[in-house]
């Protein structure tokens, strides 16, 4: 499976402001001090921390949509650094709100963030140099999730719910057939 020292991840990361604590579709705070009883798959009851949900749209600056236009600039910025930097890479999508990438990355959280990081500035990048709607406003939430992918089974399901399950509005990546809409 991976090489030493190395894991298959699942990376997941947001827009700004595109999933706050008290969500309808369920959340987690960092390092779970709140959490909802539900998740995306199966929704926590819809007044389960209605109150936390209502306070932070409040708070908060309107969510962060990519474009249709700006979409494929960011993945392929995702997919040219992560193949520069000789990670070995199986798939990427990004939705107008989130971007999923699976790799396989040093089996070190605080590297991954760091490369992470290094993700988010190259789409940002690649996002601001095609259009200026980005340019005074924050793309990218902080934080992302970093799944370690633990068998054969689950690298193939993670693969398939990246390239297979994003929906129609999502630019994808695959090892085996390239970019596509």
């Amino acid at each position: 499976m991976p090489s030493p020292g190395k894991a298959w991840r699942h990376i997941i990361f947001n827009t700004h402001s595109s999933w706050l604590h008290g969500a309808k579709r369920g959340f987690r705070s960092r390092d779970h001090r709140i959490h909802s009883s539900g998740d995306y798959r199966n929704p926590p009851p819809l007044d389960e921390h209605h109150g936390l949900g209502a306070f932070h749209v409040g708070k908060s600056t309107p969510t962060t949509k990519l474009t249709h236009e700006v979409v494929s600039a960011c993945g392929n910025a995702v997919v040219n650094n992560i193949q520069s930097r000789g990670h070995r890479l199986l798939a990427v999508s990004v939705s107008p709100t989130h971007v999923h990438v699976l790799a396989e990355l040093p089996d070190d959280v605080s590297e991954i963030k760091t490369i992470v990081g290094w993700w988010k500035w190259f789409a940002t990048r690649a996002i601001r140099e095609l259009t200026d709607e980005f340019d005074d406003i924050e793309i990218w939430s902080d934080g992302e999730g970093y799944s370690k992918v633990e068998s054969r089974e689950h690298l193939e399901e993670a693969h398939n719910y990246i390239v297979n399950k994003q929906g129609a509005d999502a630019w994808t990546w695959c090892y085996r057939s390239g970019a596509k809409w």
